[in-house]
């Protein structure tokens, strides 16, 4: 086990792997501050919305695309393992 993590191939795909996980951060970071300071625009460039019918939904806010995906399923295995390993959060 020891070889397969010191090997050349895991390290270049681990670093090549954060890398564009930062790249991605500092491009939704850089969005939502430039619309911010431009058009005083202070919504997250991603949010949930609940529904009464316990539906969820994510809003995508960034680069003005302004859609809504069907999120309940995601919402409901989170709250399972939140159940499960007893970590408080807000939601039934």
């Amino acid at each position: 086990m020891r070889g397969l993590f010191s090997s050349r191939t895991f390290r270049i795909s681990f670093f090549l792997t954060v890398l564009v996980l930062l790249l991605l951060i500092g491009i939704f970071t850089v969005d939502s501050e430039g619309r911010r300071l431009t058009f005083n625009d202070g919504s997250p460039p991603f949010e949930v919305l609940y529904g009464l019918n316990g539906t969820a939904s994510l809003r995508v806010n960034a680069f003005s695309w302004g859609r809504e995906f069907d999120f309940t399923f995601p919402v409901r295995v989170w709250h399972f393992i939140a159940d499960f390993l007893c970590i408080p959060h807000g939601g039934a």
